[in-house]
């Protein structure tokens, strides 16, 4: 396989030059191959939603290269990577337009990165083709697909970010806690949700979570970071052999060493 991402010598400083400078990431090197699902995990402040913004061009470096299938992307601004890297948050609000409709949405989402009118989007055929994709959700979004957004519930406004992200074709999908603001119950049907559309469609992942047991459950390769730097990094095999036991002890060790 190749490698689709590749983050070489990244050095990230918060607040530079001030008493409350902070070093997160120095010399810090990844590559992640095509197809590959990979689960991060660790504690607040090891880095993890920082590589989602160094990645998504959200934040700028002081130092290295962000290279996505070939292309040196490191000077592209967040709005020109979206076209081809997608991003599903934390919070089930950011993804969508809480005042558009369902259909509306997916329209926007379907010509990310082109002009566009509405009105020319959606017409009847295009109506009929968004309802039979929402139908896949099996969370009966096809039944409403002229309702607005904001009155759906968080997960299915979740559901609807993660059938948003992944519509046009892209390199990256990127999940930062995307399951962290839903109850158990939802948050499972989305992560299995995740799982089927990132299976589906073989699309590169990242996903931040705090929950040990989707991180081991679920993906191809698991990484555990403190103070920017991966202290567990174990795929295929090893990381079908991982527990949740191991990484709690680990992750318990490391909150001791910090003093929290």
């Amino acid at each position: 396989m190749s490698n689709i991402l590749e983050l070489n010598n990244i050095t990230k400083i918060f607040n530079k030059d001030t008493v409350n400078e902070a070093t997160v990431f120095n010399n810090f090197n990844l590559t992640v191959e095509e197809g590959e699902f990979v689960s991060i995990v660790g504690s607040n402040g090891s880095g993890k939603t920082t590589l989602l913004n160094i990645i998504s061009g959200n934040i700028p470096i002081e130092y290295g290269s962000v290279i996505l299938k070939g292309n040196d992307i490191t000077k592209q601004p967040e709005y020109i990577r979206a076209r081809r890297i997608g991003r599903v948050f934390q919070d089930p609000s950011k993804g969508t337009a809480n005042t558009m409709t369902i259909a509306e949405n997916l329209a926007l989402a379907e010509n990310k990165g082109n002009p566009y009118g509405l009105s020319r989007g959606l017409n009847k055929k295009k109506i009929e083709e968004y309802r039979e994709l929402v139908r896949t959700l099996n969370l009966g979004l096809e039944d409403k697909i002229n309702v607005e957004v904001g009155s759906l519930s968080g997960g299915q406004r979740q559901a609807l970010t993660l059938l948003m992200a992944t519509m046009t074709p892209i390199d990256l999908l990127l999940l930062d806690e995307h399951t962290a603001a839903l109850d158990p119950k939802t948050s499972q049907d989305i992560m299995d949700l995740t799982n089927r559309i990132v299976t589906e469609k073989h699309i590169t992942t990242l996903m931040v979570t705090h929950n040990l047991r989707f991180a081991v459950e679920y993906g191809s390769r698991l990484m555990m970071f403190n103070k920017g730097t991966a202290v567990i990094d174990k795929a295929g095999e090893d990381k079908q052999k991982l527990v949740v036991d191991d990484l709690l002890k680990t992750f318990n060790e490391i909150s001791i060493e910090c003093g929290n």
